[in-house]
């Protein structure tokens, strides 16, 4: 018994690891923590709180072009789009993620886009960016 249970535990871990190694392979652009950034990030979920900074309280304002982070700060958030401009094909990340990945996109059509963590959403984690093209 003690052999087969000790098997079925490597077997176990040998496939959550290959799962998680997977996981950041399933598109979008994730990224990690260390590499260098230059662009705004987002804060997702700092300090244990349901919400994005900036993001909830006033939307992240950039320019046409611009390349944004949002970076996990707690577990078990997501960033899922719920609006933008008709011609823009943002779909942010939105398997459930925790602390330490990040994500970024590039947005390449000026309008408004506005995101939420699906299981806080209706604790007010919503966020909105602002894309103005450079005449404005």
């Amino acid at each position: 018994m003690r052999n087969s249970r000790r098997a079925f535990l490597r077997r176990g871990t040998a496939a959550i690891a290959s799962a998680t190694l997977l996981a950041g392979c399933s598109g979008g652009d994730a990224t990690t923590e260390t590499e260098s950034f230059d662009g705004p990030v987002v804060e997702v979920g700092p300090d244990g709180r349901n919400v994005f900074s900036p993001g909830t309280n006033e939307p992240l304002r950039v320019e046409v072009g611009t390349r944004v982070r949002w970076a996990w700060r707690s577990a078990n958030h997501n960033v899922a789009v719920r609006d933008q401009p008709a011609d823009a094909n943002w779909e942010g990340e939105p398997e459930i993620h925790h602390s330490g990945h990040t994500y970024e996109f590039t947005f390449e059509v000026p309008g408004e886009y506005h995101y939420v963590c699906e299981p806080h959403e209706g604790m007010g984690m919503v966020g909105d960016v602002v894309v103005e093209s450079a005449e404005e």
